[in-house]
């Protein structure tokens, strides 16, 4: 056990790292565009939330090459690492034009799920910029994807990292119109996010250009059958993904219902969630690698997974001590309205609560991929988020009255039902043994 912790530290810390510095470049344009207001804090969140929901499915489909690369690179089988990441790429640009189309029906969507009219044009106005983003996102992502599951994770981190240091600068000549640019507003935040994405995906490249040359397979079949053989491999980590995201989201909607003030100060919680989210992302990341590398070379993955929930448990105690100890200083750069202030402030007790639950969810999902169980926890989302959570949160925050607390609290059932449940799988594919994906 201490030798795989070991090991897996040193795959999950740059991984973290750059988990983190990419949820930095959300920070900045949170932190950014709340300095013009509620509305245009609100509006940003809610086109966020819209647009990733339909996107995630694009996005998570990009998993599907975690576990053949991870198992592929434990057997020593360069050749079908290599042609799973050419079909991914092949597919990027055709999901990425369904990511896109998705974000540019922001504003039917937010009057359709009866959003305040008030964030509706900033909100429309960010999403149609993003949409320009995802083709270079799709491809980051895949090759940030391939990377990881080989046990190559520092080159994604010195680029994200580089990237959040660009982000406020580039972000802030956007909004406000620096070195004789047009000051674009709400656009601003999309453009700058558009302008670094491409920065990360040159430097990425020219990072890896080896590593890539070196995978990349001759005359790999790039077929319409085998391409969406890989497809129907991805969709349903995309819809595992989706399931969960689609479940925050419904919280964004909800946080609508009751106002602006609700919605901004919910923007500011679910951001600092998130960043103390990435860290046991990042260690759901090096499990699965870590499980697919030692069960494609024949060995007992069972330590990888114990090792991976035993850091991931350390790790989120630690970031709920900081949301209850600290949460009245954290929320005060993201706005300058004492009223949202206090308000995201309350939420963060809750967030210190669900830390553990959430992190163990995502880990548990990280061991599964790399053991090739890759359809079944999609249903852990399901019953946990909409038979346990979005209803819990429903009737305490909108019918009974608790407002945002009430909604945050119904999630944070949800996010233990899931937990426990992965939890419970694990132990059951531990036992049955792992699938190999190819």
């Amino acid at each position: 056990m201490r030798d795989e912790l070991r090991k897996l530290l040193a795959l999950a810390w740059p991984t973290s790292l750059g988990m983190l510095a990419f949820m930095g470049m959300s920070v900045v344009d949170t932190v950014c565009v709340g300095q013009l207001g509620e509305d245009a804090q609100a509006g940003v969140a809610i086109a966020t939330g819209w647009g990733l929901s339909g996107a995630v499915l694009a996005f998570g489909s990009v998993r599907a090459i975690e576990p053949i690369v991870a198992q592929s690179h434990g057997e020593g089988d360069k050749r079908s690492a290599g042609v799973a990441l050419a079909r991914m790429l092949a597919l990027c640009l055709p999901l990425s034009i369904l990511a896109a189309g998705w974000y540019l029906l922001t504003p039917y969507g937010l009057r359709a799920l009866g959003q305040p009219e008030s964030v509706i044009p900033d909100a429309t106005t960010y999403a149609w910029w993003m949409a320009w983003s995802w083709p270079i996102a799709m491809v980051i992502q895949t090759v940030r994807t391939f990377l990881q599951a080989l046990g190559i994770v520092r080159p994604a981190m010195v680029v994200t990292v580089m990237g959040t240091l660009l982000k406020a600068p580039v972000n802030l000549a956007f909004i406000e119109g620096w070195g004789g640019l047009p000051a674009m507003g709400v656009a601003g935040a999309a453009v700058g996010t558009l302008v670094v994405d491409a920065a990360i995906l040159a430097v990425l490249l020219w990072l890896v250009r080896g590593t890539l040359r070196e995978y990349w397979p001759e005359a790999p079949d790039l077929g319409a059958a085998p391409v969406l053989r890989l497809l129907g491999l991805g969709l349903p980590l995309g819809v595992q993904m989706g399931t969960e995201f689609w479940a925050f989201a419904a919280m964004a909607m909800m946080m609508g219902w009751i106002g602006e003030r609700a919605m901004a100060a919910h923007a500011i919680a679910i951001n600092l969630a998130s960043v103390s989210f990435m860290i046991p992302l990042g260690v759901a990341t090096a499990a699965s690698a870590r499980v697919g590398h030692r069960f494609g070379a024949g060995e007992d993955w069972g330590t990888s997974a114990r090792a991976a929930i035993v850091l991931g448990a350390c790790t989120q105690v630690f970031s709920g001590a900081v949301f209850w100890l600290l949460g009245s200083w954290l929320v005060r750069p993201y706005t300058p309205d004492p009223a949202v202030q206090a308000l995201a402030a309350s939420l963060l007790p809750i967030a210190a609560a669900f830390q553990l639950f959430d992190g163990m969810q995502v880990i548990g999902f990280g061991v599964l991929r790399g053991a090739g169980d890759v359809r079944v926890p999609t249903i852990a989302n399901l019953v946990g988020y909409y038979v346990f959570g979005l209803p819990v949160g429903y009737f305490l925050g909108i019918r009974a009255g608790y407002g945002p607390t009430g909604i945050w609290w119904g999630i944070s059932v949800g996010l233990a039902v899931v937990s426990l449940t992965l939890l419970a799988r694990i132990r059951v594919v531990y036992r049955r043994g792992a699938v190999r994906v190819r």
